[in-house]
């Protein structure tokens, strides 16, 4: 058996291509749109790629599944499992296998047998695999977004994210009654092959490891160690993270079976074309370093950096039915960005930057903007000035303790309330843990029309660490 593990460190994502050593016939599981990974991997180590499996419809990225097994003639295997409304469309893609529990797929002496493993989502399948020449014991499992290191996939984005209203308690039964079964029926030594990694927006505290095994996560994963339905459900549904905002489109496009092209270059464009980009509606991203877009920015325009957290808050901010336009350091980063964007399904680039638009838009005679940055002992000190303070950080963050008096917005939130705090007119200062997730938000508030925001740039860790009165009430203030 060979195993080849793609791990993309901005998705946080695993994919993989496992074969035969034998019969060289392999398979890919969970493969992203940039389907060459696999093709030049496959071509590298002289395999023949034949089937092309998925253990869900994701909703955290743009599937390669149909893309990869149209450009290899592979056969494309997804699940039936669940209620077909949310499951898979299988009229738009009529040439796929469909997968139920106890199912087989053989490659050469390799056998990936489908396990139905309800809860992340209905007809989500793990994959159990064994090799005919060591026995019929099932050797690992690629589990996707079942179990990861550490945690399980959360089960309530078909309610927040795909439209279910009122399922994800029932969706949390299931997916605690998946764990037992699979728990109380595989062996200790089984190794776990999981599809995301440390950072995911499919669980809350997944481990960075790339693999354990049934043991392992016996002994240290809270989902495995809980014993009362209950106490799970309650467990798995607390300070979930609000889903980003491409997860909705996601869901919608993956049920289809997509083919997929990945996108060219973006054309760049003239720095004195930046008003009229503004003016006609597009959502400019400058990707430059939090610092310099704060020392300086063009008046509207968003700053996400380009960095591994890139695609998980662009996917969160940026509206897919706009038009964007990037301000990246380079032609050759613009490229590499727009191909990020297209894994999560924002294919609407329209152009880029370069950072000399700072200078075209001086020329113009107007301002540059810049977002003031304050410390802890600022905001300390003057309690009563009436800025509103929000905090940006994840509910579990906020649960663990905050700033008395804060109010609470996630960032993947704050787009859909800032028109709210623009309209009430007050001076906002905006934190996080350490000031990176703060920058972004105090960009987004700007360009949404608060007039007076400041970024607090040592973060919650500062105001702690300070000393300073921290409030333990759990709730949310919004």
């Amino acid at each position: 058996m060979q195993l080849t593990r793609f791990y993309d460190d901005n998705l946080a994502q695993a994919s993989f291509l496992l074969a035969c050593e034998k019969s060289k016939k392999a398979a890919v599981i969970d493969p992203t749109v940039d389907v060459e990974l696999y093709t030049r991997a496959a071509a590298a180590q002289k395999l023949t790629i034949t089937h092309v499996l998925e253990t869900h419809v994701h909703a955290d990225f743009l599937s390669g599944g149909a893309t990869l097994a149209r450009a290899t003639g592979a056969e494309l295997c997804v699940s039936a499992e669940g209620d077909p409304k949310w499951g898979y469309d299988f009229g738009a893609i009529p040439d796929a296998r469909k997968l139920r529990d106890g199912d087989a797929i053989s490659l050469g002496t390799l056998t990936l047998r489908v396990l139905h493993t309800p809860g992340h989502t209905p007809e989500h399948v793990s994959y159990l695999v064994s090799d005919s020449t060591r026995g019929d014991t099932p050797a690992g499992a690629l589990t996707g977004d079942f179990i990861f290191v550490g945690d399980v996939g959360r089960p309530d984005l078909l309610d927040k994210a795909a439209g279910a209203e009122g399922t994800m308690r029932a969706a949390a039964g299931m997916l605690y009654q998946s764990l037992q079964a699979f728990a109380g029926s595989q062996p200790e030594h089984l190794q776990l092959w999981p599809g995301h990694g440390a950072g995911s927006a499919c669980g809350k505290a997944l481990g960075a490891m790339p693999s354990s095994t049934l043991g392992y996560e016996r002994l240290f994963n809270w989902a495995l160690q809980t014993k009362s339905e209950d106490a799970f459900v309650q467990a798995v549904l607390t300070d979930q993270p609000p889903p980003p905002r491409y997860f909705a489109d996601m869901k919608k496009r993956n049920r289809l079976g997509e083919v997929v092209q990945m996108p060219t270059a973006p054309a760049k464009l003239p720095g004195d074309s930046v008003g009229s980009a503004l003016g006609g509606g597009a959502t400019i991203v400058d990707t430059r370093p939090a610092k310099s877009y704060a020392a300086g920015h063009v008046p509207g325009t968003i700053n996400i950096p380009f960095n591994k957290s890139f695609l998980n808050w662009a996917g969160a901010i940026i509206d897919p039915a706009r038009d964007v336009i990037l301000i990246s350091e380079s032609a050759a980063e613009a490229e590499k960005i727009t191909r990020e964007l297209a894994k999560i399904g924002l294919g609407k680039i329209r152009g880029h930057f370069l950072p000399d638009v700072i200078d075209s838009w001086k020329r113009t005679g107007a301002s540059l903007e810049t977002i003031s940055q304050v410390s802890v002992r600022d905001i300390h000190g003057k309690p009563d000035s009436g800025t509103t303070i929000i905090d940006v950080r994840a509910p579990y963050e906020w649960s663990e303790g905050h700033i008395p008096g804060a109010i609470h917005i996630p960032l993947a939130e704050l787009p859909g309330k800032a028109a709210e705090l623009a309209a009430a007119g007050n001076p906002v200062a905006v934190h996080c843990k350490g000031g990176g997730r703060s920058s972004i938000a105090a960009s987004i508030l700007r360009a949404k029309g608060v007039a007076v925001v400041s970024n607090i740039s040592e973060g919650f860790d500062g105001w702690a660490g300070a000393g300073f009165p921290v409030a333990r009430d759990g709730a949310s203030k919004q």
